[in-house]
């Protein structure tokens, strides 16, 4: 597979926008209550929050940046936006551990040269990024992004949700004690659970101190969420893999990602990337955190969910859009994917 070109974007995103190119996270943050840009800043002192909003002006594209922070320490940005043209900015290492939780959108995280990580589907990246460490990341033109992600040191994630550390996942422990110089980071599948608490935060009902609150709430469950998970690969062997292994498995999941009808089969997938099946098989699963099977049933039930909730297509037809021969097979595989039936989606879409 060749390596992806970093697009010529026309601007930063948040950090870029709020602090200047080069600048932190944290830089951002410090700078919100300074910038021009934000329509609203709101506290809450005896819960320690604070929040902002940024608009995408008309001639940059449609959406926001929402900013919470959480205490000392815990960083939470949403977004639901979409740019006219394609956007890069350089992130540069901080020593912090994010839980990038992807919705939907096409952004490109650089995190490796041989590989670029790409997120057109819901997904879960979690990383450490250790000072010096630097990447860039880029979204395409015109795609919607909804994210959420959620930053905080190794300390802060220990002392809140770890205690005692040596109980905690070992693929976790592996981040919490990144070395010096070396990126560290795991694809993680986005459950059901974490998908509905991700869009409950991106559609925040509430304004004013009451949406800090509400953003509090999910943040902490959304965490709580995303790290009980790292509790399901600790049967997966520790393995090294080699670039060209990467790269090949990545192409595995990207096929996954956009073949729905009809589904391919271990042999086709293997057979396009060039791996035999049983180093397919058990790699997938330890480099992704899922079987291949898992991993293509959930693409299809949230393209399913999508095609549902946005293209309002009939359930027969998105039936057939995501692979299945008879309607009432798909029915019955939502129902069990998502515990409502496909009619229902329509009705339980959040504000």
């Amino acid at each position: 597979m060749a390596e992806e070109a970093v697009p010529a974007g026309t601007g930063g995103l948040f950090r870029a926008f709020l602090a200047g190119p080069g600048h932190t996270l944290s830089d951002a943050f410090a700078n919100l209550e300074h910038s021009t840009s934000v329509q609203q800043v709101i506290r809450h002192p005896r819960r320690n929050l604070f929040g902002a909003r940024i608009t995408l002006k008309p001639e940059e594209g449609q959406g926001y940046w929402d900013f919470t922070k959480i205490g000392d320490g815990i960083y939470v940005v949403v977004g639901d936006f979409s740019y006219k043209d394609p956007r890069v900015e350089a992130v540069p290492g901080d020593g912090l551990i994010q839980f990038y939780f992807n919705l939907s959108g096409d952004l490109t995280v650089g995190v490796s040269r041989t590989e670029p990580l790409r997120f057109n589907r819901p997904s879960l990246l979690v990383y450490s990024q250790p000072p010096g460490m630097d990447y860039q990341e880029w979204t395409a033109p015109s795609a919607r992004e909804r994210l959420v992600a959620i930053t905080l040191s190794a300390n802060i994630l220990a002392d809140y949700f770890l205690s005692p550390v040596n109980t905690a996942p070992e693929k976790l422990q592996a981040l919490l004690s990144a070395s010096p110089g070396r990126f560290e980071y795991c694809l993680l599948p986005l459950s059901t659970q974490m998908f509905e608490l991700a869009t409950r935060l991106v559609d925040n009902p509430y304004t004013g101190p009451l949406a800090l609150v509400y953003t509090e709430a999910l943040t902490l469950e959304l965490l709580c969420a995303a790290i009980a998970s790292f509790g399901h690969l600790d049967t997966v062997p520790m393995e090294r893999y080699s670039d060209l292994s990467l790269r090949r498995l990545h192409a595995a999941r990207a096929l996954l990602m956009k073949q729905f009808a009809p589904a391919p089969t271990i042999r086709q997938i293997a057979k396009a990337v060039g791996m035999n099946e049983t180093s397919l098989k058990r790699g997938f699963k330890a480099v992704f955190g899922e079987t291949i099977f898992d991993f293509s049933v959930r693409c299809r039930m949230q393209h399913a969910l999508r095609l549902l909730r946005e293209q309002h297509m009939s359930v027969g037809r998105v039936a057939e859009a995501v692979g299945f021969s008879h309607q009432t097979s798909f029915a019955t595989a939502f129902r069990r994917h998502f515990g409502m039936r496909p009619r229902d989606t329509r009705s339980s879409h959040p504000r």
